[in-house]
C-alpha cells in the first residue's frame, strides 16, 4: 500500500491466487525467487543503468535525491501520481518506445514501474528510497481498480539497488514501519494454520518453518530497527526477499499475509484514506494477535521498542471506525474472496470488538 512520503501508498503483498494465476514459467519463477539484490552507499549512479534509452518513474522527494549522475542517465523522467487502473495503463501507453524502466521510490512508484515494465515487455531496475513496504522485491502489481487494491501480472527486476544512503535520508518513522510486512507472520502463520484445518488450503511445515525463522531474527533487531541502522534497513530487505521466496514456493501469501492485512484493507475502504503500509499493518497484528489468543503482547512490546506509530491516536483513527471496520470484517473477507483466517471462524460480536480495543488509545 506504498510511497516515500506520507500519502497514497499501494500494497504489495500479494493475495492468494495471483501467483497461480500469473502461471510465470519456471525460469521466471527462479528469477523470482532469487533476485540480483544490491547493498550498498551511494551505488545508485554504478548499478542504476542497463544499455539503450531509459526511463525513470520516481517521485518528487526521492527524485531530489538522486546524484546527478545517475539522474542524468535516463531520457525522461515521470512522476508517479497513482496507482488507479486507467492512469497506469495510460502510463505505459506513454511509455512504448524505451529501451528500459526504473523505479526510484516508495511502493507506489515500484508498482507504476513494475506495471509499465510488465505491460511493454522491458528489462526494469527498481530503487526503493523507503522500506515501509516490501514492493520492491514482490512479483505480483498493486493496481487500483474502484476502491479496491488488486494484484496483477508477474515481473522480475533485472535487478533490485538497495542503496542505503537513499534509503536512510527517508523519514525514520516510515523506514521504522517496514517491521509490518515481516511482523504480520506472527498473526499469517496462524490464519494458515487455521484455513489448513478447514480444510480450505494445504500447509507445509517446512515453508513455515523458515517463516518464522525469519520472524525470530526479526524480533532480536528492534533496538537497531528504532535507530534505523543500515543493518536494520538490509535486515528488512534481506526479510522480504525471504518472504517473497516463501510464498513463491507455496503458492499464496500465507506465509506472510493474513488476517492483519484484511483489517487494514477494511479500515483503508471504510475510510477512503491511505496510511503509511507497515504502521497500519501493525495495529492489525496487534488486533488480530488478540482474536487469535496469539501472545499480542509480544507483538505490542516489539512495535513499542521498535518506535513504530501503530497505536489508533497515531493514525488517526477513532473507536467507531474500528468497531465498524472489526464488526463488518467477516462480510469484508468473504466479499473480497480472500484466504480463510480467523475472522471467518471468531467470535466478532459487540462486546468481542470492544474488549479487542480496550486500552490501544483510538484517536478522538
Amino acid at each position: 500500500m506504498s510511497a516515500s512520503e506520507p500519502g497514497p501508498e499501494s500494497t504489495s503483498d500479494a493475495v492468494p491466487d495471483a501467483i497461480a494465476d500469473a502461471r510465470p514459467d519456471a525460469a521466471l519463477l527462479m528469477r523470482a525467487m532469487h533476485p540480483d539484490v544490491r547493498f550498498g552507499r551511494d551505488i545508485l549512479a554504478r548499478d542504476l543503468d542497463l544499455p539503450g534509452r531509459g526511463v525513470l518513474l520516481t517521485q518528487p522527494g526521492p527524485a531530489e535525491s538522486l546524484p546527478a549522475a545517475a539522474r542524468d542517465r535516463f531520457d525522461r523522467v515521470v512522476m508517479v501520481e497513482s496507482l488507479a487502473a486507467e492512469r497506469l495503463e495510460a502510463l505505459a501507453a506513454d511509455l512504448a518506445g524505451f529501451d528500459w524502466v526504473a523505479g526510484v521510490g516508495g511502493g507506489m512508484t515500484m508498482d507504476a514501474a513494475k506495471f509499465s515494465a510488465w505491460r511493454l515487455g522491458l528489462p526494469l531496475v527498481l530503487a526503493p528510497s523507503i522500506i515501509s513496504v516490501d514492493a520492491s522485491v514482490t512479483n505480483t502489481i498493486a493496481v487500483r481498480r474502484g476502491e479496491r487494491i488488486v494484484y496483477e501480472g508477474f515481473v522480475v527486476a533485472e535487478r533490485i539497488v538497495a542503496d542505503l544512503a537513499l534509503i536512510a535520508g527517508a523519514p525514520a518513522r516510515l523506514n521504522r514501519a517496514g517491521v509490518g510486512d515481516l511482523l504480520s507472520i506472527h498473526t499469517g502463520l496462524w490464519d494458515w494454520g487455521v484455513g489448513a484445518r478447514a480444510g480450505r488450503v494445504g500447509y507445509d511445515e517446512g515453508i513455515a518453518a523458515r517463516s518464522r525463522a525469519v520472524l525470530e531474527h526479526l524480533l532480536l533487531a528492534a533496538d537497531a530497527v528504532a535507530a534505523v541502522s543500515d543493518e536494520a534497513l538490509e535486515l528488512i530487505l534481506r526479510g522480504y526477499v525471504e518472504v517473497n521466496e516463501l510464498c513463491l514456493l507455496a503458492g499464496h501469501s500465507g506465509p506472510e499475509e493474513g488476517s492483519e492485512h484484511y483489517l487494514a484493507y477494511h479500515v483503508e475502504a471504510l475510510t477512503g484514506r491511505s496510511f503509511v503500509h507497515g504502521e497500519i499493518i501493525g495495529l492489525g497484528t496487534v488486533l488480530m494477535a488478540r482474536l487469535q489468543g496469539n501472545d499480542p503482547g509480544r507483538v505490542i512490546a516489539f512495535l513499542d521498542r521498535c518506535s513504530v506509530a501503530w497505536r489508533p491516536a497515531d493514525l488517526g483513527l477513532d473507536r467507531a471506525v474500528l468497531e465498524e471496520a472489526l464488526a463488518g470484517l467477516p462480510a469484508f473477507v468473504r466479499r473480497a474472496g480472500l484466504a480463510w483466517s480467523v475472522a471467518d471462524e471468531a467470535d466478532l460480536g459487540p462486546a468481542a470488538v470492544s474488549g479487542l480495543l480496550d486500552g490501544l488509545d483510538p484517536a478522538g
